[in-house]
This record gives structure tokens, sequence and C-alpha cells, in this order.
């Protein structure tokens, strides 16, 4: 028996397409794959069908062919865009009432078809009218055949605007698969066309199963070339809603013209508005108190009985060509840290400012005291009671200092000589005003000194004050521990410049005891309990400076004793 070339082609199709499958199945657990695997089902059914079909010449026997092949085209349509939805994040709307609508629609439109023969108001005057060799039908097409097509024609339009608007959203990673994918139903919608107009010289014969090698060849493509279920859309859009959702902080999504596009559950819960209230209205008409072009803005929220402070922290939107699109708007709750602001200003104020007057008020009476008493032991009271308050005045030195390295904003960094700099702090702990000698030494008295030899041309870009704190604290820490009262020394030597990262590297050696254990441990931990604490502020002045500075520090003992201070200062100016 000759088999007729278009039956032949059919089948070719069909068994294609059942090769495909094969390989899709691995993949039926991926979003998007058993829809196309439906997709490609439908195909294997129409083109079998349809080339089976072809050899019966029988009309009777010839329409029942009908029914496989409708249940095939009918059916491609509703599969090809719950794959384009869950393929590209939005599975959701395949379980939805909507989506079961379209199924039911389509379920009809089959059963039309199965039932033609009683109505036709799919066709009429079905006939057998071969050419090449095939059983090929002709009929009238009637406006029942039209609404058909025509379904499943939005069905598929809507799968291809859906995989094109991710072409578009998500660029290149996913841009070859589903292009590929958006265009191999074009041939299929072409052919079907030619056939519904009755268009050409054989409008009995379908060509939609002959044109099918080509369709699969562009699904072939994005699956084997282009990963297409390795690399899926919906993951990504997944995760950006779940990132918006699982944001510790409400969120609103606009676009250009003002509207809310987007919302998260906290924005629902802090403002007491749902989705339906507030999406396509416009921003101004929930926030108006909100520049969305501003910088810098608090808004206080009632929320519930407690008055809460938020900061607007706004951000522009563009699409993939650079297109401004929208913003988005993120509510930051910054009422606890506005009020630990307060209390440490009101704190700093009393302790930096009227503490430090009262206390230099005492300084100078414990001094006038002492000049006046003739008591040996009195006196020495005194002293210390002088030494205790000249003590309390440095803490508040100090803790400006800290306060200084919290507050970075407002601390304009500029060149320092770091060799100067550390001649000034080495002249005001030594007492000693007048220049070193050729390695920048500083005389104090007996045998204390500091040993500078940090090249005069080093310099670096950064705060002064904090700079100056880090190297005063550490320079202050290694002469007051060093090796006996009077008898101490300490090395200050520039180890690495790395021009790359633009950093100094710098070593403090002293030759006392060493940092006690539990003083690193604290500072290693961040924290201070009444049992695990230092002994005063220095290091953490050190601590928050270099951070500040964008820096590192640490700090180690030798088996004889001494500590090697290392510091790593961002910032180095290219001499």
């Amino acid at each position: 028996m000759t088999v007729p070339l278009p039956a032949l082609g059919a089948l070719l199709s069909g068994v294609l397409s059942l090769f495909l499958i094969r390989y899709l199945w691995s993949y039926r657990d991926t979003p998007g794959a058993r829809f196309f695997v439906g997709v490609i089902a439908c195909e294997a059914l129409w083109a079998l069908s349809y080339g089976a079909a072809l050899f019966v010449f029988d009309p009777a026997l010839r329409r029942l062919f009908e029914i496989p092949i409708w249940v095939g085209i009918n059916f491609i349509g509703v599969f090809f865009l719950a794959f384009a939805l869950e393929y590209t994040g939005r599975g959701r709307l395949v379980r939805s009432r909507e989506f079961g609508l379209l199924v039911a629609l389509q379920t009809v439109h089959t059963a039309l078809v199965v039932t033609n023969p009683w109505h036709h108001v799919a066709w009429s005057n079905y006939n057998v009218a071969p050419v090449f060799g095939s059983a090929t039908v002709l009929y009238s097409h009637q406006p029942w055949l039209f609404l058909n097509l025509g379904t499943i024609f939005l069905l598929v339009s809507a799968a291809i605007f859906l995989l094109l608007e991710t072409f578009l959203s998500y660029g290149p990673l996913y841009r070859a698969q589903t292009v590929a994918v958006a265009l191999s139903p074009l041939p299929v919608v072409l052919a079907i066309l030619v056939w519904l107009f009755k268009l050409g010289p054989v409008p009995q014969l379908h060509l939609t199963t002959l044109v099918f090698p080509l369709h699969l060849a562009l699904d072939t493509y994005a699956f084997f070339r282009r990963d297409m279920f390795e690399l899926t859309p919906a993951a990504r859009r997944a995760g950006e809603r779940a990132a918006l959702d699982d944001l510790g902080s409400p969120v609103v999504v606009v676009d250009d013209d003002r509207r809310i596009i987007n919302l998260n559950e906290k924005v629902r819960r802090l403002f007491g508005i749902g989705s339906q209230q507030v999406l396509g209205r416009t921003f101004d008409a929930f926030f108006e108190d909100i520049d969305l072009d501003a910088d810098d803005q608090t808004v206080t929220i009632t929320a519930g009985n407690e008055h809460r402070e938020y900061a607007i922290n706004t951000s522009s939107i563009e699409d993939s060509g650079g297109n401004h699109v929208g913003y988005t708007v993120a509510f930051q709750d910054v009422t606890a840290e506005k009020r630990r602001e307060q209390r440490l200003a009101v704190l700093n104020r009393v302790l930096r400012h009227n503490l430090r007057n009262d206390l230099n008020v005492v300084q100078g009476y414990l001094e006038i005291a002492g000049q006046r008493v003739n008591d040996d032991e009195i006196g020495g009271l005194l002293a210390t009671a002088e030494s205790k308050t000249n003590g309390l005045i440095e803490l508040g030195e100090k803790a400006q200092t800290i306060d200084q390295a919290m507050r970075t904003d407002e601390v304009p960094p500029e060149v320092i000589g770091v060799r100067d700099l550390i001649d000034e702090i080495a002249s005001d702990l030594e007492g000693a005003g007048g220049e070193g000698g050729a390695d920048g030494r500083k005389e104090k008295d007996g045998e204390s000194h500091i040993d500078n030899h940090v090249p005069k041309e080093l310099q670096v870009r950064a705060s002064r004050r904090l700079l100056r704190g880090v190297f005063d604290n550490l320079l202050e820490n290694a002469l007051e521990h060093g090796g006996g009262s009077g008898d101490s020394q300490v090395e200050v030597e520039l180890v690495e410049t790395d021009h790359e990262d633009s950093t100094a590297t710098f070593e403090l050696r002293d030759d006392g005891p060493g940092i006690p254990d539990h003083e690193l441990a604290v500072l290693d931990k961040g924290q201070e309990t009444a049992l695990e604490h230092g002994s005063g502020l220095g290091l953490w002045v050190v601590k928050w400076s270099v951070a500040s500075l964008g820096g590192e520090v640490s700090f180690e003992t030798g088996e004889d004793g001494g500590t090697t201070a290392t510091l790593r200062v961002a910032g180095l100016v290219a001499e």
C-alpha cells in the first residue's frame, strides 16, 4: 500500500512529539513542565489522529476521527496558557475559578464537535474530498467553529504575551528560551488560519500537522540548548514576591503615574487596608504626607494606641532599558532608634556638660585645698581625690570621642600626615614640647618615650578626630601600662601599604605586661556584663573609631610580655 505523503508527515510529527514528551517527563516537577507536556501531548494526539484519519475514506468512520483531533485542538490552548502562567511564576492563577471556566468552555466546544452530526453548529455538508491520495474532507464552517478557534487564538495570544513580558522584564537570563517558546505557536496559528478561511489551492488539506516539526524545533532548542527547565523565571518571580512579603518593613510599589501596584502584608496590617482597596488607586490618596521625590522623610503613624515614627526610603524603579517606571516606598520603624538617640543625647549632655563642669569646680577646690593643707596624710588623700577627678574628666572626653565615632556622617575626612599626628599626640602625652631627634623620638621624665618610625611622607584621607582618638588611646594605654612608672617604651612603625586597597598597616609595640585576656574577650564579644567588663573606655574608643574609619585592629601579647597592636587604616593617599 502506498502511504500518502500528508499522512506520513502527520504521523511523523506525532512520533516526534512523543519523543519530546519522553525527554520532558523527567522535568515534570519543574514549574510549567507538566503543562508543557500537556501541550506536546495535544499535538501528538492531533497529529497521530489526523494521520490515521487520512487513511479512512468511509465518511461515517472518518467523522469519528474528528473527535480525538478536536480534543487535541481545543485543549492545546488551555495547556499552553497554563504552562505560560506557571512557567512565569503565576501558577496560582491556574488554580483560580476563572481558569476553571476556561477549561469548562473548551469542554463545551469539544462536546459540540462530538455531537455535531445532530445539530451542525460547528460545520455542515461534511464530505470526503481526497487529495494526494489522502482521505481529506471538505465541509462548510459554521459560526460556532470560528468562535471555537477564536477562543484558542486568544488563549495562545495570552500565553505569548506572558512569555514576551518575561523576556522584557528579566532580560538575558531567560531571553532565548522564552522567545523561542513564544514564537513556536506562530507556524501552527498561520496554518490553522489558512485552513479556516480555505486559502490556497487545496483547502481541504489541514497543513497544521505538517508544520508541527518547525514548532517542535523551536521547543527543542529552548529545552536542550537554552536549559528551558533549568532556568525558570517562576523561581525569580516567586523570589521577588517572597522578598517583598518577607521584608521586615512595610513596602509599597507604585508605577510612574503614582498608582499603587503592589504592597506587602505589613502595609495592610499597619494601615488596616486591603489590596482590593488600594491597588490601582493613587499613592497620594492614602499617603498624602509623603513626597516620593524627597529624601530624609519621617512620618508619625498611630498604630493602635501607640504613636510610632517611620523613616521613608524611596527607590526609583527602572526597566531593562533604563527607563523610570515607578518607585518602591519602604517604611522603616525608627521609633526605638529615635528614643534611644534622645536618651543618649540627654545622658551625653549630663555627663559631658553638667558633670564635667561640676568636676572642674571640684578639681579646682581640691587643688587649692592641697596647697593649703600642711598634713601629709590629708594631702595624700586630696591628691588621690584630685587624681580620680582628673580621671573622670578624661572619661568624659573619651565619651565625646565615642559620640563622634557614632556620628561618622558629621565628621568630614581630610588629608592627614600620620607621622606629624603621632608626634603631636606624643608631645601631649609626654608633656614635652619641642622637636625630637631624627627618628621622631619624644622624651619624657625618666626613660619613657615614643619612637615614631612612620615615614614623613605617609598620608591618609580620614577624619582627624577619629584617627587621633585611635592613636591617642593606643599610645596612652601603652605608656600607662608599659615597662614601669617612668620607664616605658612604645614603638610605632608602618609595616605595610597596599595601594590597591588604599590601606596602611601600622604596628604599635610596647614593653609592658600585655593587655589582660578579659579586656580583649570583652572586645571580641562586643558587649559588657556585670561580671565581664573592661576597666575603661579606651579600647572601646579604639574599636568603634577604627570601625568608623573602615579599618581593623587586633592585639597580640608576646610570650615574654609586651603588646603589639596591629592597626589597618583605609584612605591611603598615593605618594
